[in-house]
């Protein structure tokens, strides 16, 4: 039941932050304070307030990722590099800017390594950096690429 939870919740999590981000005025100021400061300052936003504000959904964010790590497995301080990589890979897979590649990033990572781990149980890790190298080297820009216009 928790994977199918953590899956659950990841994507009202994404869902709610696609609808933050390109429905609310809060969004607009998130997405405009981040495309140019200053443009941004000069148009009324307060950038000090705004970045305290990212910080705090952010927070949020991986507080609910937090609670599900310490859920499903023992962690320590030391073990951030090696949780890092997954994430960078999972955001290169999916395409810079897109939380739903995102998404798709991980799973295509959790059951590559899960066939790798079905093969040989030394093969786990590495057949997730072999379908992240893969998707690299066929599409760079990843799956889901956002279209800057």
């Amino acid at each position: 039941m928790l994977p199918l939870l953590q899956f659950v919740v990841a994507i009202a999590v994404i869902g709610a932050l696609q609808l933050l981000f390109y429905r609310t005025a809060l969004g607009r100021a998130f997405r405009a304070t981040s495309d140019d400061q200053s443009v941004a300052q000069l148009m009324g936003l307060d950038n000090r307030h705004i970045f305290a504000l990212a910080m705090a959904l952010s927070l949020a964010v991986i507080a609910v990722a937090g609670v599900f790590i310490a859920v499903r497995t023992n962690f320590d301080p030391a073990i951030g590099p090696a949780r890092l990589i997954f994430g960078f890979e999972a955001v290169i897979i999916g395409g810079l800017g897109s939380m739903w590649g995102t998404l798709a990033g991980g799973i295509i990572l959790g059951v590559s390594q899960a066939i790798g781990a079905q093969i040989n149980p030394g093969w786990q890790l590495l057949a997730g950096h072999l379908a992240f190298l893969l998707i690299l080297a066929l599409r760079p820009e990843g799956l889901f690429p956002k279209v800057k216009g």
